[in-house]
């Protein structure tokens, strides 16, 4: 079940190159909630930036199930009411984006996941109060981070105050020595976009000879990133949330949590509950190339 933006009546679409696809959608899910919303807002602003689509995604156990005597089941009407919120409020804020939404029957987090699969980007909202249920809260997006083939970006509630001119964060050295690749890539494509310098972590002690721990290497390769590099050796939640926020997006891999369903890794989970700046969560290269790591290195969370 979907709907897209309206056309006025009596005209028609611009015609498109028959050779120019529409680029891959970033998706948002909605819930109905006020962080639902600010992800929606985020992930509209964003979806403008990479010049694509946004589809918002709502999906519930109950859905199309009848209820007495035949009566449409009462979720139908809370999702349709989420996802209708969710689509005004991504006009408001982006008024040029293609907006989509699609309605689910299943649990969550599957639904997220198969739409990831078309997508470029998934975007969910989170409260962020460092609350031990937070464990419970911050479920969906636990179990979407640690699985999707594409970079996750949650979005916590809103705190006073700005970020500035502060920069985007790239943390590397949260997985393996191979997962700095596709963090940087994203790190460093994210801020361009957005016309912010480049703070890059680097947590691993013993990166000396590495490209990413070179920061010739960076301007070479992206000769308009305003990059600076940092060390912050043995890494733990407080460190690494000291050197980097406020931001306006600090990005790291995913870490090998998600392995036979686990959850993400110890220090990611603490970030997603404490930290207050959206977060992005990249594969990391086993997921992306399907290539299982062994057992003996996934960090214990």
């Amino acid at each position: 079940m979907s709907t897209t933006t309206p056309t006025p009546a009596g005209t028609l679409p611009a015609p498109g190159p028959a050779d120019d696809p529409k680029p891959p959608p970033v998706v948002v899910g909605a819930d109905g909630s006020e962080c639902g919303l600010r992800a929606v807002r985020w992930a509209a602003e964003e979806a403008v930036r990479r010049g694509a689509p946004l589809r918002i995604v709502h999906a519930t156990p109950h859905l199309g199930h009848r209820g007495v005597a035949g009566s449409p089941a009462g979720d139908l009407p809370r999702a349709r009411g989420a996802t209708a919120q969710a689509y005004t409020v991504a006009r408001h804020t982006a008024p040029s984006v293609d907006v989509s939404t699609k309605l689910v029957p299943g649990e969550p987090v599957q639904a997220l996941l198969h739409a990831a699969e078309d997508a470029q980007l998934v975007v969910l909202g989170i409260t962020t109060t460092g609350a031990a249920d937070e464990m419970v809260l911050a479920s969906v997006a636990q179990k979407v981070a640690a699985r999707s083939p594409r970079p996750v970006v949650v979005v916590p509630r809103s705190r006073p105050g700005g970020t500035g001119s502060r920069p985007h964060v790239a943390v590397l050295g949260l997985g393996e020595r191979e997962d700095d690749e596709p963090v940087a890539v994203f790190a460093a494509e994210e801020a361009l976009r957005a016309d912010r310098p480049l703070l890059v972590l680097h947590t691993r002690a013993d990166d000396d000879g590495a490209w990413a721990a070179d920061s010739a290497q960076w301007a070479e390769r992206w000769p308009d990133l305003r990059a600076t590099h940092t060390p912050v050796p043995g890494p733990t939640g407080g460190r690494v949330l000291a050197a980097a926020c406020p931001t306006p997006l600090m990005a790291m891999s995913a870490g090998h949590g998600g392995l036979l369903h686990r959850p993400l890794d110890g220090l990611h989970r603490w970030l997603l509950r404490h930290c207050t700046s959206p977060m992005a969560f990249v594969p990391p290269m086993h997921r992306v190339t399907g290539k299982e790591p062994c057992e003996e290195i996934i960090a214990v969370g």
